[in-house]
This record gives structure tokens, C-alpha cells and sequence, in this order.
């Protein structure tokens, strides 16, 4: 018997005349990292669910990890999942996910997925994404708006996967915008069709991976204030990462992106002082 592949459905969300499910009501998760109210005392740490449910996995007196948790199904045609992260002047945040997200045919109903970062002076954010699959049929858009205060670090991994098993994949439109109180850092939109791909973007590619680390500028230098390597700006392989290709940034920073058949071939990763303040 040939194997099928099938798409959720989410019971506890009205039906529309159609049968299909009516789009969620826009819910943000949001995760705010405070500084300690007294000497000895650990950093405070706020959250709200929304789609995506913020747990406390540990704290101490500058640094917090919370896990992102789906609460259902998702992304189904008309979500839309907002995560909001602010993280205090001198505190960090290692935000981690429990399982990967796969966007589903909405059956002609596109969904949405937005990240909005706030880092006060110093502070630091580390988030790894797992896998963010997009089926065939699906049709998303993901947003990064990240700003910067001065010294802040920012890592982020994400991975995006064109299609399940057996599958081209659907469509989908990454855009990143990370910015600092000089002006802008990295701005980036990359669009990809699984079942309609482009000659020299991404060929037969079915996973795009990218690790992005940036910081806030020092005193007003444009530069961040941080030492980088190589040229102000150019591309090539880095030692250690294979075919993952390196872009140094105008302003400091680095992207390394890796394009590949499987996520578990990809020498991207994080290294171990991920979530440091300033780091």
C-alpha cells in the first residue's frame, strides 16, 4: 500500500463554510529576560504563551534557558506565531526549541511565523531553531527583526527544510532584519518554491542552513568595535565547515550559510558559550 501523507488538523479552532479551519487569532509567546532585583538574586524571567508555550529550564544571577514548546499542530494555513524576546542591559538568554516545526498546505491559505528581538546594552541571545519544515502546499513567511543596544550579541541558527519525505516542498520567503542604534547590520530576504526552483540559488537543495552571529556597535563605531576577520566584506569556505560558505559582514559579524540533502549532514552548530552577555 503506498504510503500517504496527511495534514493536521487543529479541533479546538472554528470551521469556516469551506470545512477548513479559520485562521488562528494572532497569539505572541513572549519571553523577557530581567535584571536580578538584589545582589545574590537570580535574573527575573517573564513569559506568555501564545501558539508556542515559553518554559523556565534554568537560571542564575546573569543568564536564563527557556524552551519553546508547540501547543498543537502548526503551522496550519492562516496561523500566524509571534514570538517576542527582550532581553535586559548585562543578562543573557539561550532560548532552545523542544521539536521542530513543520508548515502544512493550508489549502491555499498562507501562514506566518515572526521573531521580534529587543537586547539591551551587553546582553546576549543565543537561539538555535531546530528544523522548520515547509510541506508541499505550504506557503510561508518568516520574519527576523532583531535590534541591537550597544555591545549586545545576538547567534542565531536556523534551518529550513524544503519538503518532508518524498516531498519538492512548498514556498517559502526568509527575511532577516537586524539593526543597532547606528544603523542597519544585516538585511536579507531570500525566497525558495520547492516544486519551482531557481538556477543558481539554490539548486536541488532541499536544505538551507545559516548560522548568523552579530553585535551592537561600541562607542559609536559602525564596525560593532569587534575585531573580524578577512575583508570588510567577501564570501568563501571556512576550515572546519566543509562546503558552508562564510560571509563577513560590513559592519562585523559573520553569516555561514550551508546548503544540503539532510540536516544531519550539515557542520553548522553553536559552540559552547552560546547566551553569554556581549559574547
Amino acid at each position: 500500500m503506498a504510503e500517504r501523507t496527511t495534514t493536521p488538523t487543529r479541533t479546538d479552532r472554528p470551521m469556516l463554510h469551506a470545512g477548513l479551519p479559520a485562521p488562528s487569532a494572532t497569539r505572541v509567546t513572549r519571553v523577557a529576560v530581567e535584571r536580578p532585583t538584589g545582589f545574590g538574586a537570580p535574573v527575573r524571567v517573564r513569559t506568555s504563551d501564545g501558539l508556542l508555550a515559553a518554559r523556565l529550564v534554568a537560571r542564575d544571577g546573569a543568564r536564563a534557558e527557556v524552551a519553546l514548546v508547540a501547543g498543537g499542530a502548526m503551522l496550519l494555513g492562516g496561523d500566524h506565531v509571534v514570538v517576542s524576546v527582550q532581553v535586559d542591559s548585562g543578562c543573557a538568554l539561550t532560548l532552545t526549541d523542544v521539536g521542530g516545526t513543520v508548515a502544512y498546505d493550508g489549502d491555499g491559505q498562507a501562514c506566518r511565523w515572526d521573531a521580534d528581538i529587543r537586547l539591551g546594552p551587553g546582553a546576549g541571545l543565543a537561539w538555535a531553531g531546530l528544523p522548520f519544515v515547509v510541506a508541499g502546499g505550504a506557503d510561508v513567511r518568516r520574519t527576523t527583526t532583531a535590534r541591537l543596544g550597544a555591545g549586545a550579541g545576538l547567534t542565531l541558527r536556523e534551518t529550513v527544510v524544503l519538503g518532508r519525505s518524498g516531498e519538492r516542498g512548498g514556498r517559502v520567503l526568509l527575511r532577516t532584519d537586524i539593526a543597532d542604534g547606528v544603523g542597519p547590520i544585516l538585511v536579507e530576504e531570500l525566497a525558495a518554491a520547492g516544486d519551482r526552483p531557481v538556477p543558481g540559488v539554490l539548486g536541488d537543495h532541499p536544505v538551507i542552513d545559516t548560522l548568523t552571529r552579530v553585535h551592537g556597535s561600541l562607542g559609536g563605531s559602525p564596525d560593532g568595535g569587534h575585531d573580524r576577520p578577512g575583508t570588510a566584506s567577501g564570501a568563501g569556505e571556512t576550515p572546519g565547515l566543509g562546503d558552508a560558505t562564510t560571509l563577513h559582514l560590513e559592519r562585523g559579524g559573520v553569516l555561514t550559510r550551508w546548503l544540503g540533502a539532510a540536516t544531519h549532514l550539515s557542520p553548522l552548530e553553536l559552540t559552547p558559550d552560546r547566551g553569554s552577555a556581549g559574547s
